[in-house]
């Protein structure tokens, strides 16, 4: 069973159906965090007819918040002026609201910008309007601006912004964005969506949240600005923050974001306070490096012990070995040395063509394909499919999502520990089963590691049986350690004859291996599974 979603050219009630299932599916799941604004929202929502809600919708999701009246015209309203003036009865719009010059000038057509806000007839560009008054604070209506025609804005942007939250889950996707990315049909695996597995669970994470998200906002902005100024008391205001379990993990990332800027600014005490806060990689990384240039090597050193004992990603472990001599040396410790990986090498010399070089060296090779990451990310994800769609709380938001929120945390895998022991304990012969019931049952479901249209179930199968259950083991773990570097950098080519197989990396004329590459080829090395580099050269 799954969750579909059909708006190839839908009828015109299509985005009023979307709002109103994230309004009641956000009521069922969240009424008992509502605000008293929400509940007031709500009900004046309901007791708005479809006509008027649809050019609500229409109004919320354009770019506003202020709209000439007159331009509203849109075919599913029938009448546009009854339609306002019911919203406005509901205090769901506001007719001639004060606002700045600045707010008529990017509204109005540059010429009428022009005769209400500069004297003569020069010939000034909008955008030079705009700085002339963006620093101006006078709030007038506009027609005590000088303009006679009816305005009107749309109210409750904070309820909408919290409803849109508590459906999606994050404020990347809006009911605009969900619209438009689900043209077409898609298909979605069946989950629970009740109060029991909800990701909020009080009113102050919902409000950390947003304030989170904030805080984003202006760091770009500062960012934008290069206003480093403000940087350092920003990052205190980013430190303040109480901030529960659920929500560390957006955080972190967010402190982590402040604090790499900081280093690069070269303000490094305050950039390793930020990065002490948590373990996320790079923070580890990056704190060594700022204690290497601070010369706290023995700090950096215990760190570093940390990385090689417990790596949260292979890049620590990448960076121990390329950074742990700089270490040794001002310590007076012996030098560490690496053994360079080893796998086989081959040389193919080639006629140039108006191709790919993985193309043309898949045709040269004779029985490959060309894939790279999809095969064997396919294959990881019809086995541990179960796992991915496990009934987790806090992790499913809305019917038509493709994974679960929590998938690159670190957490993934320790919260689905009963569905991997399941999975791990099959032999060979029901993992293959599974695959195969997976491919028949699920297709077309969307799936993060699943990808339907550049596969067939002959080759998945194929691809499975070369390899034995040990190795296939040992992929899945490598990848499950951290799932958002692991899932790239699979060799480019699979090659299959009816008794041998090779994973086949090409690398063209100047080329070099990047290091998630490199990773699997180790990984491929220790498990025994037959892979190569293959170097191309053109006659």
């Amino acid at each position: 069973m799954s969750n579909s979603i059909n708006t190839n050219r839908p009828d015109d009630n299509y985005y009023l159906d979307y709002f109103l299932t994230m309004l009641s599916t956000v009521e069922k799941r969240y009424q008992d965090l509502f605000t008293p604004e929400d509940r007031s929202f709500l009900a004046r929502i309901n007791r708005c007819s479809p006509m008027v809600l649809r050019l609500l919708i229409r109004l919320y999701m354009r770019k506003g918040p202020n709209f000439i009246a007159d331009k509203l015209d849109y075919a599913e309203v029938e009448d546009t002026a009854t339609a306002l003036s019911e919203l406005a009865e509901q205090s769901l719009i506001q007719f001639n609201p004060e606002v700045y010059a600045w707010e008529l000038i990017d509204l109005l057509p540059v010429a009428q910008s022009r005769s209400l806000f500069i004297e003569g007839t020069e010939k000034i560009k909008k955008a030079d309007m705009l700085e002339l008054w963006l620093e101006d604070e006078t709030l007038l209506t506009p027609a005590d601006w000088g303009y006679d025609e009816t305005i009107i804005t749309p109210c409750d942007y904070d309820c909408l912004r919290r409803f849109q939250l508590l459906y999606f889950g994050n404020e990347r996707q809006t009911l605009t964005d969900f619209i438009l990315e689900n043209l077409g049909v898609a298909q979605y695996e069946k989950y629970p969506l009740d109060s029991q597995n909800r990701f909020f669970q009080c009113t102050e994470d919902i409000d950390t949240y947003l304030e989170l998200s904030n805080l984003s906002s202006e760091f770009y902005l500062i960012n934008e600005a290069k206003n480093w100024s403000l940087l350092n008391d920003f990052a205190e205001q980013c430190l303040s923050l109480t901030v529960s379990d659920a929500l560390k993990y957006r955080w972190h990332k967010l402190l982590n974001r402040v604090a790499y800027r900081l280093e690069q600014l070269n303000e490094l005490n305050l950039s390793l306070t930020l990065f002490q806060t948590n373990s996320l990689p790079p923070s580890r990384e990056r704190q060594v490096r700022i204690l290497h240039k601070l010369e706290k090597y023995q700090e950096a050193l215990a760190i570093m012990e940390q990385l090689q004992s417990e790596p949260k990603s292979e890049s620590e472990l990448t960076f121990y070995q390329r950074f742990i001599n700089k270490l040794n040396k001002p310590l007076s410790r012996p030098l560490e040395k690496f053994p360079k990986p080893i796998w086989n090498e081959r040389y193919l010399e080639v006629y140039k063509q108006d191709t790919k070089v993985e193309e043309i060296a898949a045709s040269t090779l004779g029985h490959c394909h060309w894939l790279e990451n999809t095969l064997p990310m396919s294959i990881f994800g019809l086995a541990i499919w179960s796992a991915v769609f496990a009934d987790v709380p806090g992790v499913w938001h809305h019917p038509f999502q493709s994974k679960p929120t929590d998938l690159y945390e670190e957490t993934f895998y320790a919260k689905r520990d009963h569905c991997f022991q399941s999975i791990f304990a099959q032999n060979k012969s029901q993992l293959r089963g599974s695959l195969v019931s997976m491919w028949q049952e699920k297709q077309g479901i969307s799936n993060p590691f699943v990808h339907w249209k550049h596969l067939t179930l002959e080759l998945v199968l194929s691809c499975f049986d070369a390899l034995s259950l040990e190795q296939w083991h040992g992929v899945f773990k490598h990848i499950l350690t951290d799932i958002k570097h692991h899932r790239s950098g699979f060799p480019d080519l699979f090659q299959r004859t009816l008794h041998e197989y090779e994973f086949i990396e090409i690398k063209g004329p100047g080329d070099k291996l990047q290091d998630n590459q490199v990773a699997w080829l180790k990984v491929f090395n220790d498990l025994n599974i037959n892979a190569s580099v293959c170097y191309v050269s053109y006659l």
